[in-house]
């Protein structure tokens, strides 16, 4: 198994904080490692790094998914579509400050939302494509 290997913890750092390829390849020759050996060591923690990265993304997405849930909630839960204005005495026209309160809530929950979908579903895809290191996250 490749994880088992000397070197795969060393050259997982590296992939890590995303070092040079050839500094890495450098690194397994010094410790003599070459060819095939040290392809499978570097593709291995390659997956290990983008596996973080859209677990991560994953973790995103869910907190998305959960705030959009909660926000169609707030909203039907509350009747909040069925909103009506109330009407005090000679004119004074006002809308209760709860249901408009949660309303609020509801329409920054429902952006905050959308917007860690997209940030999720984005990390998910471009995984592989991430420069820069882990440890920035």
């Amino acid at each position: 198994m490749v994880k088992e290997e000397p070197q795969f913890e060393v050259v997982l750092k590296m992939v890590l904080w995303d070092e040079d390829r050839e500094a890495i390849f450098r690194r397994l020759r010094v410790n003599k490692v070459t060819g095939e050996r040290a392809e499978l060591i570097y593709q291995a923690a390659r997956a290990e790094r983008v596996k973080s990265l859209r677990i991560d993304g994953l973790k995103g997405l869910g907190l998305g998914l959960g705030c959009l849930s909660i926000s169609v909630a707030c909203y039907f839960g509350f009747r909040l579509d069925e909103l009506e204005v109330s009407r005090f005495g000679d004119g004074f026209i006002a809308l209760p400050l709860l249901p408009w309160l949660l309303g609020l809530f509801a329409s920054i929950l429902l952006a905050f939302g959308i917007w860690k979908v997209i940030q999720g579903s984005i990390e998910i895809l471009f995984a592989s494509m991430k420069k820069g290191s882990i440890a920035d996250r």
